[in-house]
């Protein structure tokens, strides 16, 4: 019992279908095609400047931060109701956010 017909079975079938598989196409490509795909695109979005005021005023922070912390380090006693182990807490936190956001990278 064969599950092919007699036509497949044959040599010229087998060489008809290489010879199709074989076979380029050649698409034609219009010569201005590249032209009127740059046309078709939106314009180019300018970037925008960097802020570099921005970041270097986070750094002076992260100084001015770090001296108060360093200040205030003595008068801290490590219960919630001393006031000066409040602000370091705060100071701490402060510390945290602007180094956060120094360190993440943003895409414009």
């Amino acid at each position: 019992m064969t599950m092919y017909s007699d036509d497949m079975q044959d040599e010229t079938f087998e060489a008809r279908v290489t010879k199709a598989l074989e076979r380029r196409v050649e698409v034609p490509v219009p010569a201005d095609f590249a032209a009127r795909v740059r046309a078709s695109l939106p314009p180019v979005r300018k970037r925008r400047p960097s802020m570099a005021l921005g970041r270097k005023t986070a750094l002076v922070g992260l100084v001015v931060l770090s001296l108060s912390l360093f200040a205030l380090a003595p008068h801290a006693a490590p219960t919630f109701g001393n006031m000066a182990f409040d602000l370091e807490l705060l100071v701490i936190a402060e510390l945290g956010g602007i180094a956060y956001w120094l360190m993440v990278r943003r895409e414009s």
